[in-house]
């Protein structure tokens, strides 16, 4: 395993982190855990030197506004003599903010989930242009001062999917932040913070952790054909997995970089890909071909969805990253992922008709896509 300092909180990070956001399950539902294959997921990566385990209050839930388990498995699983090995990294939802008692009460709850007294890393989950003024005037900063003091975490920190200008303004009006998720890859360089935002935090020596590496798994699948051809130009046998990370361990802002992963194999697969990884390797033909991957795959996916489940559940039933999923798999041409996975294997209440337009879900989306117009253009495409 390799390290790097993760900024002003002295931590030595190691460079592959373990989100826990996309846990195996059983049955596909998030709420149902695979506790035997998660335990053995974590004790690998532990063995093998990754040290930042990362989760929030509302991962693993079909309700967004009630906690999900993944506090609670971590919890479990890591207060079994493992809390001196790790840092642990969690996410207070700011959308729910409204007082100062939600604070206090939220994190007791989270320190009571991971069984421990304190958290490494504590962060203002997924801050958004929209109300970033309010839980600012509802006390968010007495509320850090406070927490800090009386030792319930020990390093301040946050995470957007906002705009720059955002990002600016949190950095701004607050000075003891210490570490920022971002969301980055290499097809993100210059949506909402993006990469300037990613050398704006270095540069004022805050650790970086990146969020989204792989876009909701697209950049490790099976590339379209006129991707892998531009893949092929390259004198590197990289595999689709190898140019994703690389492309963010080549560069010296980023601490560490978070992989939601599924399985056991996944987890032997990115620590192999550590292990084997020299940093600072792509060549500036690489970058060359990485810029033309980007162009490509902006000319082929029309609805920029990374599956993160932040719209769900819709009040409506519509199933709407599946949606979006299969819409864009189609429109790439993937011949095991046609209309037949929208028409036939997702139920009709799912499907994108059923959307009302009530538009709960963009407040909702970090990447601000206007769903309900998207899940016109869906039933559209789908409908013949």
């Amino acid at each position: 395993m390799k390290y790097r300092t993760l900024g002003k909180t002295g931590i030595k990070s190691s460079i592959l982190g373990f989100g826990a956001m996309r846990l195996p399950t059983i049955d596909n539902n998030p709420e149902h855990v695979d506790i035997n294959e998660t335990e053995m997921m974590i004790e690998y990566a532990i063995n093998h030197g990754v040290n930042i385990f990362d989760t929030a209050w509302v991962y693993h839930t079909t309700d967004r506004s009630k906690p999900g388990v993944s506090e609670t498995i971590l919890g479990d699983i890591l207060s079994r003599g493992f809390y001196d090995k790790v840092h642990i990294s969690t996410k207070m939802p700011s959308w729910e903010i409204k007082s100062w008692e939600y604070f206090d009460t939220t994190l007791d709850k989270q320190l009571e989930r991971l069984k421990t007294d304190t958290i490494d890393l504590f962060f203002v989950h997924s801050i958004k242009d929209s109300f970033y003024e309010n839980i600012k005037e509802g006390g968010l900063y007495e509320f850090v001062d406070r927490a800090i003091s009386d030792g319930r975490i020990k390093h301040v920190c946050f995470s957007t999917h906002g705009s720059y200008e955002l990002l600016n303004q949190i950095l701004d009006d607050y000075d003891k932040w210490e570490c920022v998720l971002t969301q980055l890859n290499y097809l993100d360089e210059t949506d909402n913070t993006g990469l300037r935002g990613v050398e704006k935090i270095n540069k004022l020596g805050l650790g970086t952790i990146i969020m989204e590496p792989l876009r909701g798994g697209k950049l490790a699948q099976k590339q379209p054909s006129t991707v892998q051809e531009i893949f092929k130009k390259s004198s590197k046998s990289y595999t689709p997995l190898e140019w994703a990370f690389n492309y963010l361990w080549d560069k010296k802002e980023v601490n560490c970089v978070l992989s939601g992963m599924s399985s056991l194999e996944q987890v032997k697969e990115n620590i192999k890909l550590v292990d084997k990884t020299e940093i600072g390797i792509l060549s500036d033909d690489d970058k060359k071909i990485l810029r033309q991957v980007k162009e490509e795959y902006d000319n082929l996916n029309h609805i920029k969805c990374t599956s993160c489940n932040y719209c769900m559940p819709c009040p409506h039933g519509v199933n709407i990253p599946k949606c979006f999923r299969e819409y864009n798999m189609d429109l790439l041409g993937d011949e095991t992922i046609n209309s037949i996975q929208y028409k036939f294997h997702m139920h009709e209440d799912r499907q994108a008709h059923n959307c009302v337009n009530c538009k709960k879900c963009i407040e909702s989306c970090p990447q601000s896509i206007n769903i309900p117009k998207e899940l016109k253009v869906v039933e559209k495409h789908f409908g013949a």
